[in-house]
């Protein structure tokens, strides 16, 4: 068997590997046996049969930590139409009419994936469609796309998130002042009151709520032991640093422009953010993340 038959054979394989990967409807990240992420191309149902409107597709869950911990909660008890690592505006107005993507049991809006443009164990390129819902039919006023990409470690598990939102509505999707929405991580439930947050600035849970930090983690036991996920966004976000929002006593954080006021996203324009998440085991380790900050900010 000559080389190149080989290497034609390698090949084969792995393009029929990622396309099951993509027909499964579940997209997986590995930094080599470690798995990091799953992504649902899948429309995942409501576990409450006489709520469907809980159910969707187009989020991150489950998020592991490199022990293999879940580290994102899904439908959590209390509040769940929060779906793990998420991208939702709540605030947003469309030709005068309110506009809520967050808040599925409202049905004024709903986040579905489209298409799998291309996946492998290193990256995934996704498109997601924002379907307005508040005219009493459904309506397409924006198109993201997401690109998550392995950034590979020996500890931690590290991977890039890039959204693209471009508007195909006639006229500009408002996002108005507001104090929560955005890019969101939902963690576990075993962290309802119980959460601890750190930012680079070194403010806790209270302090950090409105503030504006370069990176912000969130840790917890989970069986007996600690870990945690942190966000970093980029400097060239809009209105970076990103403000962000904390929840007095749930798990979850998000980085939320609308905090610091009204803005629009046009058509022609495209609103692109960056993100990196990293999730890490034991206690966590700041001088680590501020070293992965300044690697983060000269890729892009």
């Amino acid at each position: 068997m000559n080389k190149i038959y080989i290497h034609l054979l390698l090949l084969c394989f792995l393009s029929l590997a990622c396309t099951a990967n993509s027909q499964q409807g579940k997209l997986q990240l590995k930094d080599g046996k470690r798995p990091l992420l799953t992504y649902n191309a899948e429309y995942v149902s409501s576990p409450f049969p006489e709520k469907p409107f809980y159910g969707r597709s187009g989020y991150i869950h489950p998020l592991y930590s490199p022990s293999g911990k879940i580290i994102t909660g899904e439908f959590p008890k209390s509040h769940p139409h929060q779906h793990a690592l998420m991208f939702a505006w709540t605030s947003a107005v469309i030709e005068g009419r309110k506009v809520d993507f967050w808040n599925s049991p409202k049905k004024q809006g709903r986040i579905e994936h489209v298409e799998t443009i291309s996946a492998s164990l290193d990256k995934i390129l996704v498109k997601l469609r924002h379907i307005d819902l508040s005219a009493g039919k459904e309506t397409p006023v924006i198109n993201e796309t997401w690109e998550i990409t392995l950034i590979p470690h020996k500890e931690l598990n590290i991977f890039d998130l890039k959204s693209t939102q471009n508007c195909i509505s006639q006229t500009p999707v408002k996002i108005s002042k507001y104090h929560y929405g955005g890019m969101c991580i939902r963690a576990t439930d075993a962290w309802v009151n119980k959460v601890n947050i750190s930012t680079d600035q070194g403010l806790n849970r209270k302090a950090a709520n409105n503030s504006r930090p370069k990176w912000i983690a969130m840790s917890g036991e989970i069986d007996g032991s600690m870990c945690g996920v942190a966000a970093m966004s980029h400097p060239s976000n809009f209105r970076s640093p990103q403000a962000v929002r904390v929840h007095p006593n749930k798990p979850y954080v998000c980085f939320a422009p609308m905090i610091l006021g009204d803005f629009e996203i046009k058509k022609g324009q495209a609103y692109i953010s960056t993100y990196r998440f990293v999730t890490f085991d034991e206690k966590l380790n700041k001088k680590q993340l501020d070293i992965i900050y300044k690697d983060f900010i000269s890729k892009y």
